[in-house]
């Protein structure tokens, strides 16, 4: 997909998140007018929700036992529970741990894809998802998708996950996602295909699990074509009121998670396309955690590149492309190394859309002048990779400095 395109999309995709955030609000206000008039309502039960029936056309059966057992129950409290554009519930578990239940697709979207899902496989229209596990081709289907997003013709829109440079590389991928139960090998591999089609997150969460110290949400499991995950806190948009030296803080967290993505991962690269304080959230602790992992690039940096990867050695540096949030699939994924999470972060930081530390105190301003100069360096200079470690050194100087946190500086 051309660069021009995703943007469009990108910024198409956040324009119906806050256009949903302004009809979920009026919808709370019907709700509550109505508890006012008529009394309370029950919101829907788990067993409506999962989609159980569509498997294996679905994300798996992990979490089924837990769910339907009522080991993990869904908040009949909450009022989004009730009116429910964005297809995420609320719940708890018997040890009242709060949880994100997700369908991770709007039901138009689900619509759309079991509507294609006989032609997709060759089989009648009237066919049911069970006789998927009859076809023989499941593992060239899956390729042919990951084959499919390295290309990303400009003429369709790109789905599901970004693993480039080569599509075989999904197996290694992937070994964290496989039971040891090879009896269920293709009802697995078609689990895969299915959250390749539609939404990769529980993916992406079980091959960098927060256990290992990943910042992202901890994996509870699937069940049909629900995810659950833990709650991990508000968004960092919706804290943008509090006292800048806590903001400094999950800016330094914010580019420890932009190195890590870069640069921990043994085998693979994770370069994140949605940045935004919407998908950032933080917790009582002031621990960062990035939500909405859909849309992620991931790189292979163990490959041994063809002839056509002509600059595989040679590190990317994001390139002026315009002004907003715009970057390069293409280039990124023709270099062994990027600076694409570094640029991300900085711009979370000081860019266009609602920047997390400007403006700057005038105390910092006066004290410490440089820090605005590596700040910009950060989002527009040539060596993002020298500058994030000044810019690490000097924050952590900045949240040790007594002065700033006794001035309690807004």
């Amino acid at each position: 997909m051309s660069d021009k395109i995703y943007k469009m999309i990108l910024l198409k995709r956040r324009l119906c998140k806050r256009l949903e955030i302004v009809v979920i609000a009026m919808l709370a206000i019907s709700f509550y007018i109505s508890v006012l008039l008529f009394g309370g309502f029950k919101g829907p039960e788990i067993i409506h929700v999962t989609d159980l029936h569509r498997c294996p056309a679905c994300y798996g059966v992990t979490v089924c036992p837990e769910l339907y057992s009522n080991q993990i129950i869904l908040d009949s409290s909450h009022w989004s529970n009730m009116f429910n554009a964005k297809n995420i519930y609320h719940g708890y578990t018997k040890s009242s741990r709060r949880v994100i239940l997700k369908k991770l697709a709007h039901d138009w979207e689900l619509n759309e894809f079991d509507s294609k899902l006989c032609s997709e496989w060759r089989l009648n229209n009237d066919c049911k998802p069970v006789q998927l596990l009859n076809m023989t081709n499941i593992d060239d289907k899956v390729l042919d998708i990951v084959e499919y997003n390295i290309t990303w013709p400009d003429t369709e829109p790109r789905k599901g996950l970004v693993l480039c440079p080569y599509a075989y590389s999904i197996y290694d991928l992937l070994q964290p996602v496989f039971s040891n139960n090879k009896n269920n090998y293709k009802s697995e591999m078609l689990n895969i295909w299915t959250m390749l089609s539609i939404n990769p997150e529980p993916i992406i969460l079980q091959v960098l699990p927060r256990s290992k110290g990943w910042p992202v949400p901890a994996f509870g499991g699937v069940c049909g074509r629900l995810e659950v995950v833990a709650y991990e806190g508000e968004p960092l948009s919706s804290l943008l009121h509090v006292a800048w030296h806590r903001k400094l803080n999950y800016a330094q967290k914010i580019l420890e998670a932009a190195m890590d993505f870069t640069f921990k991962h043994e085998r693979f690269r994770f370069y994140l396309m949605d940045w935004s304080l919407d998908n950032i959230v933080v917790n009582e602790r002031d621990e960062i955690t990035f939500v909405d992992l859909e849309d992620v690039i991931v790189l292979d940096k163990h490959i041994s590149p063809k002839p056509e990867l002509v600059d595989w050695y040679k590190r990317y540096n994001r390139e002026s492309i315009g002004p907003g949030f715009s970057f390069s699939i293409e280039n990124m994924c023709k270099h062994h190394l990027s600076d694409h999470n570094l640029w991300a972060a900085c711009y979370i930081l000081i860019g266009d859309e609602s920047p997390l530390l400007y403006p700057i105190p005038k105390e910092v301003n006066a004290s410490r002048p440089y820090f605005d100069r590596l700040l910009s360096a950060c989002l527009n200079g040539d060596d993002r990779f020298k500058t994030i470690r000044k810019l690490q050194h000097v924050i952590e100087e900045m949240l040790n400095d007594e002065k700033i946190l006794r001035s309690g500086v807004s």
